[in-house]
């Protein structure tokens, strides 16, 4: 283990990286659950989906760990199984298994640009302070998802509100907060995870959740979803029409999963403290291919794209720093597929607390960023505020990017604005359009 994760140069140990992997796996269990719950809806079987989200994580997981050698964990993404079930099947009329087949081809998209030499210079080409607005603004974001989906905040007539103090899951999730944050304060080890028990035993004693009458149980749905990829029909329509629609929906794909695995990386990389002086993360490129790699095998196996996940940050603020905390996340995930009734008791309360702090941790890196020009400082504004306001990292990116480059012209600094940064505010300014 010392040699093949190099535990040693990291100054880290196995006992660390394992207790981190399992940290990273309690934070994310969720999308064990919640996944089948968005793809069933349109007619796809929940138990093959559940099978096929442990397998795809466990799979991308494990190879993100041997390939890069990062705490990254991988699975398949919220929002982007949204997108897939209410954008891509709900309102374009695709069938699941054609909305399947558009993921594998926006996987093997994005696997082909992340395998080209252009991958280094598009990251190297974001500024410097675009890349810590980007993860002041992810962190923001997550805190956001976790008061929202906790209750603690709701939407009123789409202002935000408190929510109902009564609600059990709000006040489990408010326990949770509360101890979470004492132990923290209090500088006591594994805080998160300890946090996360706390949460969990609080929704047993208040009955929201109950321990299932059985630990193990093997669903074998799994070829109800598997390689159900149907290419026919993708260009809906007739003429240029057609071929508009589905180079639209193929970009959006393939724009969504690349830069929100992007911005993921420039924030857990700024969180290990390794991003360089550039702002880059070394061996971002491996990660990227192995969340493009991940994202073509979920499609097989019968899931939405997969991608890199931010609850990572759980396991590398637990003190991981290589790939046997991934590792460890990904036998986790087979042993998921086994054990699948036992983790039914983390639900989306007893993670809320684990979000909203990691949010913290992210949104610290705002102390970087260089406010003394304003053709610096908007640009990173807009960044940070759109992530949470439009509820995804990719719309925030976009409106940083698109930002920057008209900030940058009307201050007459246009040796500051390069070709790829100049191509990517084209290209979402024609997402955002299309």
């Amino acid at each position: 283990m010392n040699k093949l994760f190099s535990l040693r140069e990291n100054n880290t140990t196995i006992g660390t990286e394992i207790y981190a992997g399992l940290t990273t796996f309690f934070a994310m269990s969720y999308i064990i659950f919640l996944n089948p719950v968005y793809l069933s809806s349109v007619g796809m079987d929940r138990n093959g989906v559940m099978i096929a989200t442990c397998v795809s994580a466990a799979f991308g997981t494990l190879l993100c760990a041997l390939l890069s050698n990062r705490p990254f964990a991988m699975a398949p993404g919220m929002g982007l199984n949204a997108y897939f079930a209410y954008t891509l099947c709900a309102g374009y009329g695709y069938t699941w298994e054609q909305a399947l087949a558009l993921t594998f081809i926006a996987g093997i998209l994005f696997l082909f640009i992340v395998s080209l030499p252009v991958r280094d210079k598009l990251i190297s080409s974001i500024p410097v302070n675009m890349k810590y607005a980007i993860t002041a603004g992810i962190g923001l974001f997550l805190a956001t998802v976790g008061l929202l989906d906790s209750g603690i905040v709701v939407l009123q007539n789409g202002i935000p509100a408190m929510g109902d103090l009564h609600s059990v899951p709000v006040l489990i999730a408010i326990i949770g907060l509360i101890a979470t944050t004492v132990l923290l304060v209090l500088n006591i080890k594994g805080s998160l995870m300890i946090g996360l028990f706390i949460t969990v035993g609080a929704g047993l004693i208040f009955g929201e959740t109950t321990l299932p009458d059985s630990i193990i149980g093997f669903p074998s749905a799994i070829s109800e979803v598997f390689f159900k990829m149907d290419f026919n029909g993708l260009f809906q329509g007739e003429g240029i029409k057609a071929v508009f629609s589905f180079a639209a929906l193929l970009l959006s794909l393939t724009l969504v999963d690349m830069f929100d695995t992007l911005g993921f990386l420039i924030g857990a990389g700024a969180r290990m403290d390794i991003i360089d002086k550039d702002g880059n993360l070394p061996g971002m490129g491996r990660v990227m291919i192995a969340d493009a790699t991940s994202t073509v095998f979920g499609a097989i196996c019968g899931t939405s794209t997969v991608t890199c996940y931010a609850e990572s940050a759980a396991g590398i603020s637990a003190g991981g720093k290589t790939g046997l905390t991934a590792f460890t996340t990904g036998i986790c995930f087979i042993l998921a597929v086994i054990f699948a009734p036992l983790t039914s008791v983390v639900t989306a309360a007893a993670t809320a607390p684990v979000m909203i702090v990691i949010g913290m941790y992210l949104f610290i890196e705002i102390k970087k960023l260089k406010f003394e020009n304003m053709d610096d400082a908007i640009p990173a504004f807009l960044t940070i505020i759109a992530m949470p306001l439009t509820y995804s990292i990719t719309t925030g990116i976009g409106v940083g990017f698109i930002s920057y480059i008209l900030c940058k012209v009307f201050a007459r600094k246009l040796e500051e604005i390069n070709v790829i940064m100049s191509v990517l505010a084209v290209i979402f300014l024609i997402y955002f359009i299309i």
